[in-house]
This record gives C-alpha cells, structure tokens and sequence, in this order.
C-alpha cells in the first residue's frame, strides 16, 4: 500500500479558535469536518488529553486524534475518527502509528489502550467500525471478548 502522506497538527489554542469557527482557518477543511467528535476531542485537549488534527496528503483537515486524557494510573487510551471521504484510503492506519509514536515519545512507560464501539443489527452485536478494528489489530493491540450487546470493546498493545 502506497503512503498517504499523513501529518499530524498538534491542537493549540489558535487551531481549536480555526476548528471551532471563531477564527478563519489556515488549513482547508474537508467535507464534513469539524465533526461532533471533533469538538469532543478539542474539549478533551482542553482538560489535558494530547490532540492532533489529521491532515490528509492533499492538506485537508479529515480528522481528530489524540488521547481520551492525560495518563491515568500509567494507562493512556488513544482515540481517532475521520470524515467519511478519508476513510478506506491508508489514512487511518497513518494516523494511528503517528499517533502511537507521539505517544510513546511523552509517555514511553505508559500501557496504550484503546476502545471501539459496537451496536446491534438484527439483534446480533456487531462493530461499528470493522476497518477501526482492524487498524488496531495490525498495530498490535489485542481485543477483549466481543460484547455480547450494544457496548464498546476494550483493546490493550501488546507489551
């Protein structure tokens, strides 16, 4: 698979300005960004979490990572969601090693955890996001039993 050219732009109180609309961005926005999980990430920037805008090869904003909080009993959990029009094309897999290398540099002892959601299709507990799933298992994490109803799956990297 041919790279995609994946940077990470760390969050700052000028980008969250840009991402939220109080101020004219210097990047371009894809379609369908900033995205409610977006502004839920900027929020979690705010209480201490690392956070990253993702930006495509082409220099479009498609997405938000970073951590659910700053780490918390030497835990930190990633998280990462992209636009519709950036996911299936290597941009989430990018995303996640930059990420994970992030992480590593500023908590190099830390155990890296992760979590993805599942719901219920004809009363059967599917993901939500098999490609999310299998990004993870390629970088290593392993899976907690499958929930049985609509919940989330817990993921820890391997040691």
């Amino acid at each position: 698979m041919s790279r995609t050219a994946v940077t990470l732009v760390e969050l700052d109180d000028v980008v969250a300005q840009q991402v939220r609309g109080e101020s004219a961005s210097s990047r371009a926005f894809a379609a369908g960004f900033p995205r409610g999980e977006d502004l839920d990430a900027l929020a979690a920037w705010e209480r201490g979490a690392m956070g990253f805008l993702i930006v495509d090869g082409e220099g479009r904003v498609v997405g938000t990572c970073g951590t659910h909080g700053a780490p918390a009993a030497g835990v930190v959990e990633l998280g990462f969601g992209l636009v519709q029009c950036a996911r299936g094309v290597g941009v989430g897999g990018e995303t996640v090693d930059l990420l994970l290398a992030a992480v590593r540099e500023r908590h190099p002892a830390a155990r890296v955890v992760a979590r993805t959601q599942w719901e219920l299709v004809d009363g059967v507990a599917v993901a939500a996001s098999p490609a999310a799933e299998a990004i993870l298992e390629r970088r290593g994490f392993i899976p907690d039993p499958a929930p049985v109803d609509r919940a989330t799956r817990g993921w820890s990297l391997k040691a």
